[in-house]
């Protein structure tokens, strides 16, 4: 059983699929699941103001009938190892298990050898593995096998590029990534993924040219957020249609969320019929439900 979700590369095969599994039994029948959080109260604090993580998670533990109790992530005294210590030992004995987004991924790291309750990455500097879980669920949805697609990369957001990548490891889907220069992926994480890849069909390429890294593609993953001090250096970056020409000409499109306001021809293809970036938002509440479930209602509470 999971005890906590920082990261993938904690996750099995097996469970990344029984995730995926309770996901669609949660989707598709939300009565059975109703009352599956009644009597648990959930702790969430987000740093930052996003509005995907946070409303979801709240909807989550409102639809089945828990309770959630929103703090600021500054009470949890992150600069302060000791202080942080009593802060969470004191949050363990008032909630049943505690959501987290954060950009200090140390921190939450650290909190997992703490803390006795089960603790929830909605998405650090590092990873962000609720949502790639909800992707990866999506395009299992929308392309039913997950190791017979080419998903494609493009972008600068590590945390979730890193998650993606190592789903794509753990499920056994190839998966080719294009980055610029400075948002090199950490090797830790690729060193991961090729662990976990071992036992799956899983396949990568790495490289620097999104149009190498679009070829032939069936789901075109595009996450940059512009950067004003390498503007000329990552032009090849900037969103254009001319981007996914390499893809396959019936090629779906998924985007990070949340992401900073789009230009006009990027908001075009959001609102395309190829965008799948509704579904993503919807399998983002149905995949948090599920790991609620799983982690907390399923967990016998031992303090």
């Amino acid at each position: 059983m999971i005890k906590n979700l920082i990261s993938l590369d904690e996750i099995s095969a097996y469970q990344f699929s029984e995730m995926l599994d309770l996901t669609l039994e949660i989707k598709k029948k939300p009565r059975l699941f109703k009352n599956s959080l009644s009597g648990f109260i959930i702790a969430g604090a987000f740093q930052n103001p996003y509005f995907h993580p946070n409303v979801s998670f709240q909807v989550a533990v409102s639809s089945l009938k828990g309770e959630a109790v929103l703090f600021n992530y500054s009470d949890l005294q992150a600069r302060n190892k000791r202080l942080s210590q009593v802060s969470c030992r004191c949050l363990e004995r008032w909630a049943d298990g505690v959501v987290i987004e954060t950009k200090n991924h140390e921190h939450i790291a650290e909190l997992e050898k703490t803390v006795r309750i089960p603790i929830i990455n909605a998405g650090s500097e590092k990873f962000s593995p609720c949502q790639a879980l909800a992707d990866f669920f999506t395009i299992k949805e929308h392309c039913r096998d997950l190791t017979n697609i080419k998903l494609a990369f493009i972008g600068n957001k590590k945390n979730i590029c890193h998650s993606l990548l190592l789903a794509a490891a753990t499920a056994g889907t190839h998966i080719h990534i294009a980055v610029p220069r400075k948002s090199k992926l950490g090797q830790d994480v690729i060193d991961a993924a090729e662990v976990k890849g071992k036992h799956t069909q899983f396949n990568y390429m790495i490289t620097e040219n999104p149009q190498e890294a679009a070829l032939n593609a069936d789901i075109v993953y595009y996450s940059y957020i512009p950067s004003s001090s390498s503007p000329r250096i990552e032009k090849d970056f900037l969103f254009k249609d001319s981007l996914f020409s390499s893809s396959k000409k019936d090629a779906l499109f998924m985007f990070s969320i949340p992401s900073p306001e789009p230009e006009e021809d990027l908001f075009k293809k959001i609102q395309s019929g190829k965008s799948l970036i509704f579904s993503q938002a919807d399998n983002r509440l149905h995949i948090t439900k599920a790991i609620m479930v799983s982690l907390i209602r399923n967990k016998e509470r031992e303090i």
